[in-house]
C-alpha cells in the first residue's frame, strides 16, 4: 500500500521523483493533489509535504501523532505566511528557512579552479565538520556521515565543501544526485570557489546519474545567479522546519 501510494506521488512530483532513489517512506498520505511522506532517518524522521498549502497543513495536523519524531520538514512555500504558527504548534518545530529546489541535466562549462575540486576521502570527518560549521552552519547535513563530501583544496588548505547524497541501489536516471551543504570558508569567498565546486561536481553527477539537484536559500541571490548561469533550472519553492 505504501509503495503504491509513493509511486503515485513520484509520478507527478518532480522533486519527489528526483529523491526517490534515497527516500523510503514508511507513511504516505495522498489526496491525489497533495501528499505527505514520512521518511525514516537515523534520528527521528523527515517529513515531506507537496501540493496545496492548505491541504498539506491539514494533513500535518491530522497526522501529528504519526509525525512526532519529525526532525526536519520540507513543506510547500507559503505555508508559514498563510498559516503562521500552525505547523510549529502541531509538531513542536520551528521555521528553518525558505529555499528554491533546482535541478540540472546539462553539463556546465568548465570554471576556473576546478583542478582543486575532488572527493575528500583523505580528510577526517572532524576536519570537514569544522569547515561546514564555518561555511554553512544551517545545512541539515552537518555531521551527516551518510553523505559523501567533496571539496576545494589549495596549497593544503580546505577552503570549500559540498555534500553528495547518492541515490540508493537500483537507482534509475530520474533518481538523481542530490547536493547539499555547499559552503566556502568566509575568508575565501568571492574567489570563484563555489562556482568551481558546483560546476565540477555537477558535471560528474550528470555523467553518472543523469540529473543533479540542489536546494538554495531564497535570500542567497549571488548563489542563485551562479547556479542559473551554470544551467540549473527552478523546480519549486520550499519552506523548511527543524526541531529546536
Amino acid at each position: 500500500m505504501v509503495a503504491d501510494a509513493f509511486a503515485a506521488v513520484v509520478a507527478r512530483e518532480r522533486m519527489v521523483r528526483a529523491n526517490s532513489g534515497r527516500w523510503r517512506p514508511d507513511l504516505v498520505v495522498d489526496t491525489g493533489d497533495s501528499a505527505l511522506l514520512r521518511v525514516p532517518r537515523d534520528h527521528g524522521c523527515m517529513v515531506v509535504g507537496v501540493g496545496d498549502v492548505g491541504e498539506v497543513l491539514a494533513l500535518v495536523e491530522d497526522h501529528a501523532a504519526d509525525l512526532s519524531g519529525a526532525r526536519f520538514l520540507i513543506l510547500p512555500y507559503g505555508i508559514l505566511h498563510a498559516h503562521p504558527g500552525r505547523v510549529e504548534a502541531a509538531l513542536g518545530v520551528e521555521p528553518l528557512g525558505a529555499w528554491e529546489w533546482m535541478w540540472c541535466r546539462t553539463a556546465p562549462a568548465r570554471q576556473p579552479g576546478e583542478e582543486h575540486v575532488g572527493p575528500l576521502g583523505h580528510r577526517t570527518p572532524e576536519e570537514i565538520d569544522r569547515l561546514v560549521e564555518a561555511a554553512n552552519p544551517q545545512t541539515h547535513v552537518r555531521g551527516d556521515r551518510s553523505v559523501s563530501w567533496w571539496g576545494y583544496e589549495r596549497d593544503g588548505d580546505l577552503l570549500g565543501v559540498c555534500g553528495l547524497a547518492l541515490p540508493g541501489p537500483g537507482f534509475e536516471r530520474e533518481n538523481g544526485l542530490q547536493l547539499a551543504g555547499l559552503g566556502v570558508h568566509p575568508d575565501a569567498r568571492r574567489q570563484g570557489i563555489g562556482a568551481a565546486m558546483m560546476a565540477a561536481i555537477t558535471r560528474w553527477g550528470i555523467a553518472r546519474f543523469g540529473l543533479v539537484h540542489y536546494g538554495v536559500w531564497l535570500d542567497n541571490d549571488p548563489a542563485l545567479r551562479i547556479y542559473r548561469r551554470l544551467g540549473y533550472n527552478a523546480g519549486c519553492w520550499v519552506q523548511s522546519y527543524t526541531r529546536p
